[in-house]
């Protein structure tokens, strides 16, 4: 087969269709601004291991992620912890693991505690999320679980996750976070179990590269792409492309807005309806410590007064095999134009490092032996009401142009699994069409 295909980022799903369309025969080449593969699960080094920038972990039902591990015989090294989580609420920390952990979270009254749980419960086995879709996720939860569990827990996370959004979140979304929560529990709702890959998900990253340049394929770091452009004589060109090569198809794999803000053929209307679509960014601090903060692996932060959502002890979880350092993330999603967004590195981790105090008094800066923060300016889609309205199709209007993103695998929320699927997805769709 000789057609040409450009592929605009190195992400899971660009990475994922690359390798499906070179193993058919089709002519690849991969275009990541960035100085490595793997977008959101992108690395660093950690002594002799490597390191997400961005928290990661896999649940027992991510059946495309795990086949694709076996297919590039990774599967050995994934493993599988139980972890315990926790809940900051009323400057204090609650365990947050179990139904019975829901039952003790005295924050609450114990008819609140139990229609909760009973929610949650109930969330697993829902199959069919249309009815949700003509309600916000706060409407939902208030008649589900009651006022007092709404305004406790759900109302200020659903503000830390999507800010000035949170009250146009749809119910579908929230649902969704239980149901797969749920399914990581399998027939024991008190044990939850997931997974990570020995050495880190870097080695997805580097098995996946290399069989693609092993295929033939090319993957281009540090080459941005400005523009696309449809050619006379049919095909593309690419702005940005070193070689000015020409491509029969171009699939984009990054959001929406960011395609809508390339230059390319799309007409006004569809630009609007891209750039239309919401998304919060993240900014995610990574701390090497000499110790570790609590015995939790997932605390979540339910205070609108601490400036993150979210305290994860990744060697809480995995454990401290090859890892030089105790290991935390602390994450915070914001819209692109809050304050906090246009600070600078060193501020923002000033500014954690602060609420990280209050959650932990004992808490001493010089615990610290390096801290790194990262930032993803369309790290989480935000999904409204009605959204399968909205969701953008895999195929665009311009005859030959693609987009694979987040924001299109509706109704689950973003994760490697996800990608992997839509990377397949979409290499199928343009494998039919050559």
């Amino acid at each position: 087969m000789s057609s040409c295909v450009g592929i605009i980022g190195g992400g899971l799903t660009g990475l994922t269709a690359a390798y499906r369309l070179v193993k058919k025969g089709v002519s690849v080449t991969v275009f990541e601004q960035a100085a490595e593969p793997g977008g959101l699960a992108a690395s660093m080094d950690l002594g002799t291991v490597s390191l997400e920038r961005f928290y990661h972990h896999i649940f027992t039902s991510d059946k495309h992620l795990l086949d694709l591990c076996r297919e590039l015989g990774l599967d050995s090294l994934v493993g599988w912890f139980e972890p315990r989580n926790a809940i900051f609420i009323d400057n204090r920390l609650y365990p947050f693991t179990s139904p019975m952990d829901l039952l003790r979270f005295t924050p609450m009254s114990l008819a609140s505690r139990i229609r909760t749980g009973l929610l949650t419960l109930a969330s697993r086995f829902v199959r069919d999320y249309k009815p949700f879709e003509s309600q916000t996720a706060k409407d939902w939860l208030i008649k589900r679980a009651g006022e007092q569990s709404y305004r406790k827990v759900w109302e200020p996370l659903l503000a830390s996750k999507f800010d000035r959004d949170a009250d146009l979140v749809s119910a579908v979304w929230i649902w969704n976070k239980f149901k797969l929560r749920g399914a990581s529990r399998g027939r024991n709702i008190n044990r939850e179990k997931l997974g990570y890959m020995k050495g880190g998900f870097a080695q997805l990253i580097s098995k996946l590269s290399e069989e693609i340049t092993e295929a033939g394929g090319i993957i281009r770091l540090n080459c941005p792409i400005s523009g696309i452009r449809c050619l006379p004589d049919g095909g593309f060109s690419l702005d940005g492309c070193p070689d000015g090569e020409k491509f029969d198809r171009v699939l984009f794999t990054g959001s929406p807005q960011q395609l809508a803000a390339l230059d390319t053929p799309l007409d006004a209307g569809q630009r609007r309806m891209m750039s239309e679509l919401k998304a919060k960014a993240n900014l995610c601090l990574n701390l090497e410590l000499d110790r570790p903060l609590s015995d939790y692996y997932w605390i979540t932060v339910a205070q609108r007064d601490i400036p993150f959502v979210l305290i994860i002890e990744h060697t809480n979880l995995v454990g401290m095999d090859n890892y030089p350092s105790h290991v935390v993330y602390l994450s915070r999603y914001v819209d692109q134009q809050d304050a906090i967004w246009q600070k600078s590195d060193h501020e923002i981790e000033a500014i954690f490092l602060d609420g990280l105090s209050r959650v932990f008094p004992g808490f001493d800066r010089a615990w610290i032996k390096r801290s790194t923060l990262s930032r993803a300016p369309y790290a989480q889609p935000v999904i409204t009401r009605h959204y399968s309205r909205l969701v953008p199709s895999i195929k665009t209007a311009v005859d030959g142009l693609y987009l694979a993103s987040m924001a299109q695998i509706y109704p689950e929320d973003r994760g490697m699994n996800y990608a992997v699927r839509l990377g397949t997805t979409v290499a199928d769709e343009i494998l039919r069409e050559l």
